[in-house]
């Protein structure tokens, strides 16, 4: 073997090896039990009560993704349904004034970023989504010093403008 055939075959073997020791959401199957999905991917960022009587897991891809899953088990621990719920359709969701940074945990479970904002004693957690087209976009919760969502805002995602190319 030369010299580029045997590094080929290391990354080609690499590659495999990272990639079958990646557990994600999308590839657990419907009907698996709670336990084997927690297994498979472990504990979840939050586990919340829904109205209808299942529980919905919530799973952050953050920092590095730009997804956060959500796994909906049936009252006898199956799982009936999964969505990605970092969408521009669920930003209207979180109640301005009501929701706390419990409330954004369990909806979105660990974030990309905290930034702190000390002269008007605010924080903010960023979410990095990719929106429709494409676009790397951001969702900013931002809460008051008890921790009470005040504001909900779209930009461009920082870290895209940060990736060190010229053509920014």
């Amino acid at each position: 073997m030369t010299f580029l055939q045997t590094l080929k075959t290391a990354v080609l073997i690499g590659v495999a090896v990272v990639l079958g020791g990646c557990a994600h959401p999308q590839l657990v199957d419907m009907g698996e039990t709670a336990q084997e999905v927690e297994t498979y991917l472990g504990e979840p960022n939050a586990k919340t009560e829904m109205p209808d009587g299942t529980q919905r897991w919530t799973y952050s891809m953050q920092p590095f993704g730009q997804q956060v899953w959500w796994l909906f088990f049936d009252d006898s621990g199956r799982l009936i349904e999964r969505e990605q719920g970092l969408q521009r359709k669920y930003f209207g969701v979180p109640q301005i004034g009501k929701w706390t940074e419990a409330d954004v945990w369990a909806f979105w479970g660990k974030c990309a970023e905290k930034y702190n904002f000390p002269l008007v004693n605010e924080h903010a957690w960023m979410y990095r989504f990719l929106d429709k087209g494409g676009f790397y976009m951001a969702v900013w919760p931002q809460f008051d010093e008890g921790g009470v969502l005040r504001s909900m805002d779209v930009t461009i995602d920082p870290w895209i403008l940060q990736d060190g190319d010229t053509f920014d």
